[in-house]
């Protein structure tokens, strides 16, 4: 397994930084990262994903399983192509709380024999995926 991952303080409460995040209806209004995202924010609930492609169209899409989910301090979601052992991304926001607010840790874990083949690309995209989103989140949440 490789992770990335990326922290940032946020001046707010974890209750409002997971508000936002556990709000999916609502992301594309935020996320300049995410397009759309549809489902309930529960353990065992499937999600639909819409990146954002360029200049705002559709980009990739994915279905998601919310697979651990203790609010409001931590939930990830498991994406597969074709299989767990082929290619497996795992997306974990945890809320730690600070005497200023927040720290978001937000980590993308992959598994999978494929993940050597795609790693140079991941490598590269998504620590700038994840700041970018970080923050979003942040702007959102001390507003």
């Amino acid at each position: 397994m490789r992770e990335i991952r990326s922290e940032i303080d946020i001046a707010a409460p974890p209750t409002t930084v997971w508000a936002i995040l556990t709000n999916f209806e609502k992301w594309q209004t935020w996320n300049p990262i995410v397009k759309r995202v549809r489902g309930v924010a529960t353990r065992g609930s499937k999600l639909n994903v819409n990146m954002r492609g360029k200049e705002g169209q559709e980009g990739q899409h994915y279905v998601a399983t919310i697979t651990t989910f203790e609010e409001p301090l931590f939930f990830r979601w498991r994406a597969k192509m074709i299989a767990d052992f082929l290619f497996a991304n795992d997306k974990v926001f945890e809320l730690k709380e600070t005497p200023g607010g927040t720290k978001l840790v937000h980590t993308e874990a992959f598994s999978g024999i494929l993940v050597s083949l795609f790693w140079g690309k991941l490598d590269k995209q998504v620590p700038t995926i994840l700041k970018t989103m970080n923050e979003a989140v942040k702007t959102k949440a001390e507003t």
